[in-house]
């Protein structure tokens, strides 16, 4: 934590705590630039929920596990929130509800009641061994849901009686808050630039989509080290790797549908967030993530996967540059600031808000590709926590599949997320991967 934690102001507050008194008094939150698509566009069944899962060595306790979710939510205020509505925005509304305790249910991110008065927007679930936070998108990504399920591991592991130790950079109920926490990172690092050229739309999955509930799971588990020698040799990074092979997959799956007669849509392009806190100075447990989209163009032919990963490399390294990335910030936020939009009542704002991702966004890309990174625990909090799991939100009914990535122990997971009743994506992915020399597993929910 940087000194502004540890400067006491008049009365004996750090700063932090003075602007977190001064949000509680005024009693609601702006919505950061991200959160604002979520409430035009969630249904029961594209929920914008995702899921981060930890196993432990050892069955969860209840009564230890609602201590700790009592210790850590009061940490972190900003997520004791629910979504209210105002004439022009919507808002988050502070309340004392802590989030909900409940079994693990068999179909992963479900829907919130967004409507619902006093509503958490996050949810903590139980099975056997495995502690899972679910988080509604309007709250926060990936990288600070894992924030606050690394304090409640944490927490939760000390009233077991396993001390971890040092903390390290973990967000203990102790430490001092901070109000970089609570900013809008887009809006804090906008400037105006030049918008990105408009892209074509993309091609879909031709599968037939589940009956509802529509979303099915299937989750591998591989070595890292193994991954990244491969990924390595062809001197691209992890992420890299794994998009080029989504892209072969979803080239053999194109041709094999016959698209290249049909001669229509014949542009494959993924979605690839960005932790936008790697590249700008920020400390916000907000959503603070931009996309990257790498794209190939089947009218040029087909690609070996050598092509494929050169293309994906250098478009990856191209457009995630601080330069490209501020030019796609700077698109999104400019929308909010139009004058226009400002002053238009939230009933209309919501129905164009949604006109726009069902007629434009939605159709942008053929799939995603979300990697969370490597995760690093203390050591002694390590031996207690043995794997981690990252299930993204469910697709859109366009885009239909999709996976998430994440690394820990040694291990990386991937955990594809599927509406179709075709599992020809994973499958080729996951042979593509074995042939290539990497040891998978295909894992159960038991």
């Amino acid at each position: 934590m940087n000194g502004e934690n540890h400067i006491s102001a008049p009365g004996g507050r750090s700063p932090g705590e003075n602007h977190l008194s001064a949000l509680k008094k005024k009693g609601w939150l702006e919505l950061d630039n991200a959160a604002k698509l979520y409430p035009a566009i969630v249904s029961s069944s594209l929920t914008a929920v995702f899921r981060i899962t930890a196993t432990l060595r050892d069955p969860v306790r209840y009564n230890a596990l609602r201590e700790a979710v009592t210790r850590t939510s009061a940490r972190f205020p900003y997520f004791n929130v629910s979504l209210g509505s105002g004439l022009f925005w919507h808002f988050l509304e502070f309340n004392q509800q802590e989030p909900r305790i409940q079994a693990e249910e068999e179909i992963p991110c479900t829907a919130f009641a967004i409507t619902r008065k006093n509503e958490p927007l996050y949810r903590i679930l139980a099975r056997g061994n495995r502690i899972s936070v679910e988080f509604l998108h309007i709250l926060t990504d990936g990288s600070g849901a894992l924030e606050y399920l690394k304090s409640l591991l944490y927490t939760y592991l000390t009233l077991c009686g396993h001390p971890p130790g040092d903390p390290g950079g973990i967000l203990l109920p102790e430490t001092p808050f901070s109000k970089e926490e609570t900013e809008d990172g887009y809006n804090r690092f906008f400037r105006k630039l030049p918008p990105p050229s408009k892209s074509r739309k993309a091609w879909h999955l031709p599968f037939q989509l589940n009956e509802k509930p529509r979303l099915r799971v299937i989750r591998a588990e591989m070595s890292t080290k193994e991954l990244l020698g491969v990924a390595r040799e062809h001197q691209v990074s992890l992420t890299e790797y794994l998009v080029a092979v989504y892209f072969l997959a979803l080239q053999h799956i194109f041709l094999d549908s016959g698209g290249l007669k049909k001669n229509r849509k014949n542009l494959l392009r993924i979605q690839v967030p960005v932790n936008m806190r790697s590249k700008f100075p920020t400390r916000t447990l907000r959503n603070f993530s931009l996309f990257v989209l790498p794209e190939t163009d089947l009218r040029l032919g087909t690609y070996t996967f050598e092509e494929i990963l050169l293309s994906v490399h250098h478009q990856m390294q191209m457009y995630s540059g601080l330069k490209e990335i501020a030019r796609f910030l700077s698109s999104n936020v400019s929308y909010e600031k139009l004058f226009i939009i400002r002053i238009m009542p939230l009933f209309i704002k919501k129905m164009i808000t949604a006109a726009i991702y069902r007629g434009l966004a939605s159709k942008r890309f053929t799939g995603t590709v979300t990697n969370l990174g490597q995760v690093t625990l203390p050591p002694e909090m390590g031996e207690w926590v043995t794997a981690l799991e990252f299930i993204p939100p469910p697709p859109n009914p366009k885009v239909k599949a999709g996976c998430g990535i994440i690394s820990y122990n040694g291990n990386l997971r991937i955990t594809f997320v599927n509406i179709t009743r075709s599992t020809d994506l994973e499958r080729i992915m996951l042979r593509h991967l074995t042939r290539a020399g990497i040891r998978v597993k295909i894992l159960s929910d038991t």
